[in-house]
This record gives C-alpha cells, structure tokens and sequence, in this order.
C-alpha cells in the first residue's frame, strides 16, 4: 500500500515563526502559530535579535503529540553551547538573547518520531524600544 506524505521527502523548510517582534512596553508575551513538524527527521531553531541596543528575550518551545490541540513544554532542546571532547549534550528548556547576535538550538531526533507540530513563544523582558526578534525553524524531511 502507498504511503502518503503530508510533505516531500528530502526536502528542507525553513517557516518562520515570529518575525521581527518589537515591544516599547514589557514584558511582552507572544506565541506563534502552529507549525508541522509531522515526519520530520530533524528541527533547528535559530533565534535572532537584530536589536542596536541591548534586547532581552527568552524562547520556549512547546510541543504537541495530538495533531496541535494540546501543548506542552519541551525541555530538551540541544543547545549549542561549546562542550569539550568527553561532554555530552547540552539539553536546555529555553534560549536567552541579552545582546544582538543568533544563537540555534536542536530538537532530539530521538523525540521527533511522536510530536506533530510546535510553537514558538517568545517573552521579551526589557522596554528598549529599539530592535526586533525572529524565530526560524529549520525542518528537515
């Protein structure tokens, strides 16, 4: 019997999730739409905050295993912080940008097998109007 892909195999989507969020008062909550991630074979996240002065966020991942009707927190994020030779992976529950630059995170492939879609939500913590935020996913079928 045929199987049948909701995506195309072998092929890399990169969705943004949330584009250029701004805030002139804070906190600021702010959740993204859900995105697919059915049959995946490995998710990145990149964060970035192309801010001209000091911009804090903090990025959570939620995930969800039912078809996008319920989510829950994923805390095991692979983060790319540097390890040395003998370390093991580095599992975070969150990102925190506190200057401008990107920082990329990992989703285990070991998980992606049961979780259908996920959501980014991104609480920025400062007023400092000047400067945004994105979040990309990168999904590889």
């Amino acid at each position: 019997m045929p199987q049948h892909f909701t995506y195309s195999k072998g092929i890399v989507y990169t969705p943004i999730l949330l584009n250029a969020i701004g805030v002139s008062t804070s906190p600021l909550t702010v959740s993204s739409n859900a995105q697919l991630v059915a049959g995946a074979k490995a998710v990145a996240i990149e964060f970035t905050s192309a801010a001209t002065t000091t911009r804090s966020g903090v990025l959570t991942i939620t995930v969800s295993m039912d078809g996008g009707t319920t989510y829950q927190a994923y805390s095991m994020l692979i983060s790319n912080a540097a390890n040395n030779a003998t370390g093991t992976l580095t599992r975070v529950a969150s990102i925190t940008r506190a200057t401008s630059g990107t920082d990329i995170c990992w989703m285990t492939p070991e998980t992606l097998g049961a979780i259908t879609h996920i959501k980014a939500t991104l609480v920025i913590t400062d007023s400092t109007p000047v400067g945004t935020m994105t979040v990309r996913a990168v999904i590889c079928y």
